[in-house]
């Protein structure tokens, strides 16, 4: 009866506690961490802030019961409660991240297709050039108009300087 349990507790951890990685994706199975597509890394309990629909009827890769789910979700954060791939040998497969919608289904998003699209945003992703300069305009602007400290200003000066000068 040990070595059942034991065998159980070990097959469990194997398939429950692998990594994905993006392009490498060979069955439909659960995850806790997922390596994306941007390099960056995806677990389950990270949170996720939505982006902007691709359609004025709602997101296009985040569902819930095969429904697109409502522009009103824009802005909102969310936790990530499973990392789940879906599709077949034939088609390939995909990550999808999880999170508690409304009611008993939860909802779905197509996590690299979002992200590549603006519908989530990634707190984590790294800001290229060009958008460290637009961020650290708006933030000279801020500071022109009093919204924020000259020490908030040099604090977000100094760390997005790095990657304007690269």
């Amino acid at each position: 009866m040990k070595i059942l349990n034991l065998l159980i507790f070990f097959i469990f951890s194997i398939t429950y506690s692998q990594t994905a990685e993006y392009g490498k994706l060979t069955d439909k199975s659960e995850y806790e961490i997922y390596l994306t597509k941007t390099g960056d890394t995806l677990k389950v309990g990270d949170t996720l802030t939505i982006g902007i629909p691709t359609s004025d009827l709602g997101f296009t890769y985040i569902s819930q019961g095969g429904q697109r789910v409502s522009n009103t979700l824009s802005d909102k954060k969310v936790i990530v409660d499973k990392l789940k791939t879906y599709g077949t040998k034939k088609s390939g497969y995909k990550m999808y991240a999880h999170f508690k919608g409304y009611g008993l289904i939860p909802v779905l998003i197509d996590y690299d297709t979002a992200l590549e699209l603006g519908e989530i945003k990634n707190p984590k992703i790294k800001l290229n050039k060009e958008q460290a300069i637009s961020k650290l305009k708006e933030a000279k602007e801020l500071l022109d108009l009093g919204v924020i400290t000259q020490a908030d200003y040099d604090k977000l000066k100094s760390e997005l300087t790095p990657l304007i000068l690269k």
